[in-house]
């Protein structure tokens, strides 16, 4: 097996927030390639390539630290996988239940920007345009309040911007809110989190994202029960235990685990079984590479889940300029259509390949 690295420009999060993100190209002795992707760095993907060689049962067993660049090993076998016997991965996955997902693309905008500027509505606007037809807003600091205003005044304001999001894009667009629980910063509370979904539910939002820190697992529980929204989270986690943790509680509607931190798309079969054993419905989380989008893709095309099946484009050069042909265009209803060919479907530039 010969592996290549290839590293890419850091993916910005938004408040000076970078991910090290890296692709990799390996090739089997009959000369088939595969690509993967991964958020990590060179160094740590190298020690991964290294540790597989020695032992390839590691590639399922590694600790938490040497999962996230294992995943890129485990989407490039995919991908050869897929070559091999001439099926897209979808089908190698457990059979093609659909050919078009349902793309949403996450606005990301500080919340002095939002409420006080046209950029909010210009955002949102750009996005219909584009033909998006669902709608993340990930608003910096919602929900980090400082003395510039009364407890009331925020609950306004909070809820003003909520409205105004509705009003702009209408009836017909999906929309959902993602608060960064994760941020290690995060100080809303529970009742904070009741509040936002009471309204969330009135305005007919889809989904309600880490409104809670990740581990908080009863405060999820009690929220998920008495909120009349979905409560998504998991983007934080890498280990399938935690997965079937929330899963096995109950705690979320929504699964969101990242294929490029879990270990890649078999790891992602596992939490699957988790989720559908429980009745939780499955939305890979996607700030990613063209590469990972394209695994996500191959795995969401495997739910049966229709109303929670979509997945979630990033305008960013790492998604648009990497592969020779964009198959991340969407139709006349926001939609993807699915790439038929065998593997994950794409293929990269030639001036990205080593």
């Amino acid at each position: 097996m010969n592996a290549e690295i290839i590293p890419l420009p850091p993916v910005n999060w938004g408040d000076n927030i970078e991910k090290e993100t890296v692709l990799l190209e390996i090739t089997n002795p009959e000369g088939i390639t595969g690509l993967g992707s991964a958020y990590t760095g060179v160094d740590r993907l190298q020690e991964a390539l290294r540790l597989y060689q020695q032992n390839p049962a590691i590639l399922h067993t590694a600790d938490a630290e040497m999962t996230i660049p294992m995943s890129a090993i485990d989407i490039a076998l995919w991908d050869i996988r897929g070559k091999e016997e001439g099926q897209p991965v979808s089908e190698l996955l457990g059979g093609r239940k659909r050919d078009r997902i349902l793309a949403y693309a996450t606005m990301d905008l500080p919340m002095t920007s939002a409420v006080t500027g046209d950029a909010f509505e210009r955002n949102l606007r750009a996005l219909l345009d584009q033909g998006f037809r669902a709608i993340k807003l990930s608003v910096d600091d919602f929900g980090h309040r400082d003395d510039s205003k009364s407890e009331s005044e925020w609950n306004l304001c909070e809820e003003n911007l909520l409205k105004a999001a509705r009003k702009i894009v209408g009836k017909k667009v999906q929309l959902m809110l993602d608060v960064y629980g994760s941020d290690p910063n995060w100080t809303p509370d529970f009742d904070w989190a009741v509040k936002i979904a009471k309204v969330l539910a009135q305005l007919d939002y889809l989904w309600f994202e880490e409104p809670l820190t990740p581990k908080a697992f009863d405060d999820y529980v009690r929220l998920t029960q008495l909120s009349n929204i979905a409560i998504a989270a998991g983007e934080d986690f890498i280990l399938l235990k935690d997965f079937q943790k929330l899963s096995q509680l109950e705690a979320v509607n929504i699964l969101q685990p990242d294929c490029t931190r879990v270990g890649g798309l078999t790891q992602m079969q596992s939490i699957r079984s988790a989720a559908s054993q429980n009745n939780i419905s499955l939305i890979p989380h996607g700030w990613n590479t063209a590469i990972g989008l394209a695994a996500d893709l191959q795995f969401q095309a495997t739910l049966s889940d229709d109303k929670f099946c979509m997945v979630e484009v990033m305008p960013h050069s790492v998604i648009t300029d990497l592969l020779k042909h964009n198959p991340f265009a969407l139709d006349n209803e926001g939609k993807i259509i699915l790439p038929t060919g065998p593997g994950l479907g794409v293929s990269l530039k030639d001036e990205f390949r080593p």
